[in-house]
């Protein structure tokens, strides 16, 4: 892996070289499987590809920010230099074509503070980002920062994940199963299984990877051992006809919940349920018991609430 990774280097070092040159660059990353950092239990191979990132010193007025990062790039865009690379092109290595992926980011755009990134992005920059170029280490301040803004918002993730799973392990998969189809239920618990892994990372302070990092990584990291690896499998597994076998993806996701540490007895859900409800439904400013105290609407004739006779 590490021999294929460094041919890969050899390869775009051109590239690298050429970028760091340009007096518009900012910073210059290496991110994902292509790059060496210490928290980095991503891959390479010959199916990997070779992701860069530039980031660009170009001026930017306060009032050009958009929330879509390309309305501001419209914006901005006869001021960007014409040397910039394609997003995605190919360069010949040992094992034959190889394509290079290149981001491009706009440095006053990313350090605005209206400008949030998600796990994903911050985990790609934080643990598997390599700087092969940082003027004044200005971009690595800056995903310090957006890495904290991130990691705070975890707790609040990790619980709104747990109550979702009270529903999406079970309940919701049968009964969309009796509803509509079994197919349905199939599905729904497959969305089950992401929230499991994605709060499997919450819970443990840990950054979501990419999607297609999300289940290696869980190992790669230790959160989860060979036992837990196979409930997975097992709740992965799927004949989408059958509801026999939508139970036993049920009974799968559950004990795997149950060996990493997440209660789904009866009592412990209702109890999830009840503490998330209070803390994120503020509508009625914790005032809803008045509503116990009220007498039940009563039904009124169309013809007497229209004043007819």
């Amino acid at each position: 892996m590490e021999n294929l990774r460094m041919q890969a280097r050899a390869a775009a070092g051109g590239l690298l070289d050429t970028l760091k040159t340009m007096p518009e660059v900012q910073a210059l990353y290496v991110l994902s499987s292509s790059a060496v950092a210490p928290r980095n239990v991503t891959r390479f191979s010959t199916d990997s590809d070779f992701d860069l990132a530039v980031i660009l010193d170009v001026p930017l007025k306060e009032d050009e920010w958009r929330l879509r990062p390309t309305d501001t790039y419209a914006l901005v865009r006869d001021r960007l230099p014409a040397w910039i690379p394609e997003f995605s092109f190919h360069l010949p290595v040992p094992w034959g074509r190889m394509e290079v992926n290149v981001h491009q980011l706009l440095f006053q755009y990313e350090a605005d503070p209206r400008t949030t990134w998600n796990s994903d992005k911050c985990d790609a920059y934080g643990n598997k980002g390599e700087p092969l170029f940082d003027r004044e280490e200005a971009f690595a301040a800056l995903i310090s920062h957006k890495t904290r803004e991130q990691l705070q918002r975890l707790e609040g993730e990790t619980h709104r994940l747990h109550n979702r799973l009270t529903w999406d392990v079970r309940e919701i998969p049968l009964r969309m199963a009796r509803r509509v189809g079994v197919p349905t239920g199939h599905f729904v618990l497959s969305g089950a299984l992401d929230e499991v892994v994605d709060w499997m990372y919450a819970r443990s302070g840990q950054l979501l990877p990419n999607m297609k990092w999300k289940l290696y990584s869980l190992g790669a990291l230790g959160l989860i051992g060979s036992e837990q690896e196979n409930l997975l499998i097992e709740a992965q597994q799927c004949d989408p006809l059958s509801m026999v076998d939508l139970e036993r993806r049920c009974e799968a996701l559950s004990e795997f919940c149950r060996v990493v540490g997440m209660d789904l007895s009866p009592g412990a859900i209702e109890a999830v349920r009840k503490a998330y409800q209070q803390a994120n439904h503020h509508l009625l400013g914790g005032k809803a018991s008045v509503f116990a105290t009220l007498p039940s609407p009563r039904f009124v004739p169309c013809g007497e609430r229209c004043g007819s006779s």
